[in-house]
């Protein structure tokens, strides 16, 4: 059940970071992968709120799923974990930084190079 909730939650922001960026035609496809080729595509302030919509979504996760004594996902709490001090600015960088240090990885998801590389390294177990 966790599974299905962030990944409805990541579909539906995925979706809505593209119907709402400025300079897409309505004659572009909208993908709901935000791949690395996208990602270098848009500009830092689609990016941030992509990153924000997500970062909104999964800390409202948590504390719906803390408040009921349950136990939320490790993509969910390591999220808060690892990304309680950074800013978006900092998230931005890091997966800048990964798709350009790793241009055979462009079709790979940006939550999982979130979780792969940003994440699940630096969760406290």
């Amino acid at each position: 059940m966790k599974k299905y909730n962030i990944m409805a939650l990541t579909l539906v922001v995925g979706l809505l970071f593209f119907a709402v960026s400025p300079g897409r035609t309505q004659s572009t496809q909208i993908s709901p992968e935000l791949d690395g080729k996208i990602w270098l595509d848009s500009s830092s302030a689609e990016k941030r709120a992509f990153l924000y919509g997500v970062g909104s979504a999964t800390v409202l996760e948590y504390h719906i799923r803390t408040k009921h004594d349950e136990q939320p996902s490790r993509f969910v709490s390591g999220w808060v974990e690892v990304f309680k001090d950074q800013t978006w600015a900092d998230v931005e960088k890091a997966v800048d930084s990964y798709y350009v240090n790793n241009p055979g990885n462009l079709n790979e998801h940006v939550l999982h190079v979130i979780w792969q590389n940003m994440i699940k390294p630096n969760l406290k177990n």
